[in-house]
């Protein structure tokens, strides 16, 4: 995983949603719950703001581990939300 631009939690939250997580708010963190494939747990970012590197690299690699999106797959999703529909 290259990471060749800035991802925004927007753009993190759209491609778990279309995997089929759900987004919870807790007090401190922001929960994304899968009824067959887990939680997956992110600090409290803003919209508008930069995932850190660890975190994609962990969400990627959660879910590839978990058969819910190929490796490549993800690294490909992420370059879609940065191209205007």
């Amino acid at each position: 995983m290259t990471k060749t631009r800035t991802i925004t939690f927007a753009d993190l939250r759209t491609i778990l949603q279309r995997l089929g997580y759900v987004e919870q708010r807790a007090p401190t963190a922001r929960v994304f719950k899968h009824p067959d494939e887990g939680r997956l747990l992110f600090r409290l970012y803003r919209d508008d703001e930069a995932v850190e590197q660890h975190d994609l690299v962990f969400t990627r690699k959660f879910l590839d581990l978990r058969g819910v999106i190929d490796a490549d797959e993800f690294d490909a999703a992420l370059l879609r939300a940065d191209k205007p529909a």
